[in-house]
């Protein structure tokens, strides 16, 4: 059962990390903080699901057998995935802690620069099943 909900289940935090970054561009561009608001909750529910798409993952690979033995690292999908997803928790951790991180232009880059180099890795990584 747990072999065809995983893959179902992995779509929900991919799809919403890219719509929280997408409203982050957005809301930068436009100046609306509004939207800032809106990424901030499309990410907690990303951080949300997640923990379902890391469990089907796990149950998954219980009965298949891989998460530990495949090296190099990056071409572990379900590691670098769990480093992916640790990497969000951190920024939206940043972004929570500092609620004006928005105002510096320094950190903005940052911030952008991190979620969407992470963003591509984990939609590349997707494909290393």
């Amino acid at each position: 059962m747990f072999l065809e909900l995983h893959p179902l289940v992995i779509h929900f935090p991919i799809a919403l990390f890219s719509s929280a970054v997408l409203f982050d561009c957005i809301a930068i561009v436009f100046k609306k903080n509004e939207l800032l608001m809106t990424s901030w909750w499309v990410m907690l529910l990303a951080l949300f699901s997640s923990v379902f798409a890391i469990i089907t993952g796990l149950i998954d690979d219980n009965l298949i057998g891989h998460l530990f033995t495949t090296l190099p690292l990056w071409d572990n999908h379900g590691l670098m995935q769990i480093i992916s997803i640790v990497i969000f928790l951190s920024i939206f951790i940043w972004r929570t802690k500092q609620p004006d991180l928005f105002d510096s232009k320094k950190h903005v880059l940052i911030y952008l620069h991190v979620s969407y180099t992470n963003l591509r890795a984990q939609e590349t990584l997707r494909y290393l099943v």
